[in-house]
């Protein structure tokens, strides 16, 4: 997350010659033509008949619906430089190979979609210069390639479930990620480069005196002696600044990228907290390198100094030597990250916040740069996934090239002190033995191999909890892909549930962006009928719909929006409350699927593209509340005369201890009161129990109505929750 100054470079007005180190940036319309005809040399053609691109931009969101190669043209100019310049080209993201040329010299070639990746062309730049870059995000052959045994590592954005098109439709790769979508810059410094600043806790003294451990990147053009100055300074707080410097040696050998690794004291520095407990304090760090005639370079990056344990026996994790209990949602901004802005962003977490969780996980892929940004900013923790979804090639080769790129995410992203977890491969396929009816060439050892390696590649960094796969076996999809939504009151079988939750349609305003009117009203609830064809190209999944999950249709679509949602609301609200109910036995950490719908889609996300909210919304909200009264329907079902169990449960996420709580219910049908009562409890700090077992026989076929509230000894409410329990068998 290196940030230096950047200016706008422009490319017709010569420029006076500017102190160095600097950076301009390289943003604007640049000239693209289709390269997948591989004889036509776009580095060499005139561009006259080229179209415009926006870049930074992902083609298809700037307006080109692409698939495979695209040459990039840009030209610029620059002032003169003096000796000793060094010169490199720093792409922030290109999705997926880039080759560049500069000035009709090839230069580079880079794979990877999210890294940030440095050009020197220090040899090569010119007064008046042409960059040529052909980008190619490749259309992998259904019939051979995708989705089992995909070639290129972009997680859900080449396969999900959510993308156009679907998870296995012949559509499922339309609308390419393709494309320079993030920023591209020219850098100028004197005699080094510093390409990278890693930065890392160093805890060994307590808490109470951290350091900052430094691994400086750099190019230099000699070796020789210098001086490296690192400085912390408070970011978001008024505080200490940290300094020093020290004396070392830089080293050219072979061209390529040293490190030098330096350790900052920085005692009694203020610590970074997550939202809800604390302040999230920032530090900006600035290294310098400099000799006796000046700065050769600096880069600026932030971080901030928390520290994470994960304990045995799921007894939970610490953050800054305190257990907090995850409540988190799976979040994908968009399919295609150069339209996610540090503003669109904080508009999602600021959602995301308000629905009382502290933590997203960034499902199955690396975002833009502006998102880690903001969660640093607003305290909100990150389990940050590599970019593996379901089946890949299994050979040695596509292993190791995936290391390579799990470890620069590490090094590139690992600064953000909101990335608590590093999560590895998702669903791999030997971890997933429903592919066997799906996939004749499944076998249970598929990418095995592969998992195990990006996992422990993952474990070299231990600042922070990794988790080496997400496992099937903590999907709890109860109630949509398989048994019923009861099942989500049974005991959990693991620790950490990274997924569970229902589709629902969003509002009718946002469906009719783009369902048409002709399409709105499909005959029948059979899968197959064609009405459906393009509500399942919009994810929507009619089978689990009205088979499976048996959401009644109703009469019109008014009513369907109606029923989904209202399916949606009370399933991630059982799964929710039952879960937190068994906190750390075992569960500690909980990511709901999914908080946003991230196309014009149909799906699991509880908030829609529009970042309309549903109705499982504000269902999480009340279940992810601080201190929440929890409502457990024992009985399966009511009837009328027969005895109902509901199970009253006290849960205190804070810090601190609710003394001399009131805890007050009732429960109501058609207005009377079948039963009422309170009492005044201490909710420790950290703490969940069970407080009494209510049981009440209906005397009608009218819906329950459990109310249930804590309210501190000054009378507040801190916690309220509310039930609804229908009648079984009976006529409404």
């Amino acid at each position: 997350m290196i940030r230096k100054l950047v200016l706008l470079l422009l490319v017709s007005t010569p420029m006076v010659q500017a102190s160095q180190p600097v950076t301009w940036s390289l943003a604007g319309q640049w000239r693209v033509h289709d390269a997948n005809d591989s004889s036509f040399n776009g580095a060499a053609a005139p561009v006259s008949d080229w179209r415009a691109l926006r870049v930074p931009a992902n083609w298809y969101s700037a307006g080109y619906d692409h698939q495979g190669a695209l040459w990039y043209r840009h030209d610029f100019t620059l002032p003169e430089r003096t000796p000793g310049t060094m010169a490199s080209l720093v792409f922030d993201g290109v999705d997926y190979f880039a080759d560049v040329t500069l000035n009709g010299q090839p230069l580079a070639r880079h794979e990877g979609y999210f890294q940030r990746f440095s050009v020197d062309v220090s040899d090569t730049l010119r007064r008046h210069n042409q960059l040529a870059v052909r980008v190619d995000s490749p259309y992998e052959d259904p019939k051979k390639v995708w989705p089992l045994h995909k070639t290129l590592m972009k997680g859900v954005l080449s396969q999900h479930d959510s993308r156009p098109g679907g998870a296995w439709s012949e559509e499922g790769q339309d609308n390419n990620s393709g494309g320079i979508w993030a920023p591209v810059r020219l850098h100028l410094s004197r005699g080094v480069t510093i390409d990278e600043v890693v930065l890392r806790p160093d805890w060994r003294q307590g808490l109470e005196n951290p350091a900052l451990e430094a691994e400086i990147h750099y190019r230099a053009l000699a070796s020789g002696p210098a001086t490296l100055r690192l400085t912390a300074t408070p970011n978001n707080f008024n505080g200490q600044r940290f300094q020093q410097e020290f004396p070392v040696t830089l080293d050219n050998s072979e061209g390529a990228v040293h490190t030098l690794r330096v350790t900052l004291p920085m005692k009694e520095a203020k610590l970074w907290w997550p939202v809800g407990v604390g302040k999230p304090n920032l530090y900006q760090v600035r290294a310098t390198l400099t000799d006796g005639q000046g700065v050769m370079d600096t880069a600026v990056t932030r971080t901030g100094l928390r520290k994470l344990e994960e304990q045995p026996d799921n007894k939970g994790w610490l953050i800054n030597d305190k257990r907090l209990f995850i409540k988190g949602s799976n979040y994908i901004g968009s399919p295609w990250l150069g339209t996610m802005t540090r503003k669109k962003y904080r508009r999602d977490f600021e959602l995301v916040e308000a629905m009382n969780a502290n933590a997203i996980r960034v499902h199955g892929h690396v975002a833009g740069r502006a998102l880690y940004e903001v969660a640093d900013e607003m305290g909100l923790m990150i389990w940050q996934d590599v970019p593996l979804q379901w089946g890949y090639d299994d050979s040695p080769a596509f292993t190791e090239n995936a290391v390579r790129q799990t470890r620069e995410m590490v090094k590139q992203f690992g600064n953000s002190p909101a990335i608590i977890v590093w999560g590895g491969h998702n669903e791999p396929p030997w971890n997933s033995p429903w592919m066997e009816k799906r996939f004749p060439d499944w076998n249970k050892t598929l990418n095995q191999t592969l998992t195990q390696k990006v996992a422990d590649a993952l474990a070299e960094d231990t600042s922070r909890i990794v988790h080496r796969f997400s496992a099937v076996e903590e999907h709890y999809w109860a109630g949509w892909y398989f048994g019923t939504m009861r099942d989500l009151l049974a005991p959990a079988k693991t620790g950490i549930i990274t997924e569970f939750g229902a589709q629902a349609l969003p509002r009718l305003s946002t469906l009719k962006t783009f369902i048409p009117a002709h399409l709105m009203w499909p005959k029948s609830t059979a899968a197959d009928d064609p009405g459906w064809t393009l509500w399942k190209y919009h994810n929507f999944q009619p089978f689990q719909t009205f088979k499976f999950a048996h959401i009644p249709r109703g009469n019109n679509i008014q009513e369907m929006i109606h029923n989904t949602q209202q399916y949606q609301a009370q399933l991630v609200s059982m799964a929710a409350e039952s879960y937190r109910r068994q906190r750390y036995q075992p569960v500690t950490a909980l990511f709901h699927f999914m908080f946003v719908e991230t196309w014009p889609s149909i799906n699991w996300g509880v908030v829609d593209y529009l970042r309309k909210p549903k109705a499982g919304y504000y269902a999480l909200q009340k279940a992810y509340q601080p201190i929440l009264p929890s409502i457990e329907p024992v009985t399966p079902a009511w009837r009328v005369g027969s005895p109902t169990t509901i199970r009253l449960w006290a849960i205190n996420d804070t810090w601190s201890a609710c003394d001399d709580c009131r805890l007050k219910w009732q429960v109501k049908q058609n207005g009377r009161v079948l039963d009422k009562g309170e009492t005044t409890l201490t909710l420790p700090a950290d703490s969940g129990q069970q407080v009494k077992a209510l049981t009440v026989t209906p005397p009608s076929k009218h819906n329950l109505l459990i109310e249930y509230r804590i309210e501190n000894k000054a009378g507040k409410t801190v916690g309220k929750n509310q039930r609804i329990e229908q009648c079984d068998n009976c006529q409404h």
